[in-house]
């Protein structure tokens, strides 16, 4: 079953897949003489000029009728083709989209993982600088301490 063929302008359904619309018979020319008695009472022979006209007519319009389907078919195609087309770009364009999201979001990482080391490199450095503070407070309490008890034993003796 084929797909429908929608207006790109309205989006409205210009034809359902694969329906087709019946097809109308046309008159014969025996109808259409049997309807002329029936309908005015006139017969008319075969060779009459009318006739002959709307036998051309009839051939017209089965060679115009031809010419749509024709028409139809080539333009069937043609959608199909250029929908097929639309798809594969839409395809390769969501595909591209996706390996730029990845490729952004790896990058976006990238970058944090490296804002990161470079903040944990400064926090090392004023952790050692810390320690290094520390170490000398502790080494100026430990001598002051010291020298106040070599203090107090010189006073008391």
């Amino acid at each position: 079953m084929d797909a429908p063929i929608f207006d790109p302008e309205t989006g409205e359904v210009l034809e359902g897949g694969g329906v087709q619309p019946p097809s109308i018979q046309a008159m014969s020319l025996d109808d259409a003489r049997a309807l002329l008695v029936r309908l005015h009472g006139v017969a008319i022979s075969s060779d009459d000029p009318i006739l002959m006209a709307v036998s051309l007519h009839q051939g017209f319009v089965a060679d115009y009728e031809a010419m749509l389907r024709r028409h139809d078919e080539a333009i069937k195609g043609f959608l199909g083709a250029t929908g097929e087309a639309c798809v594969q770009a839409v395809d390769a364009v969501l595909s591209s989209l996706k390996d730029k999201t990845v490729k952004a979001s790896l990058d976006q990482a990238f970058a944090l993982v490296e804002r990161q080391a470079v903040t944990m490199d400064a926090l090392l450095r004023q952790l050692r600088r810390h320690r290094l503070i520390h170490a000398l407070l502790t080494l100026v309490s430990v001598a002051s301490c010291g020298l106040a008890i070599a203090v107090i034993r010189s006073a008391l003796r």
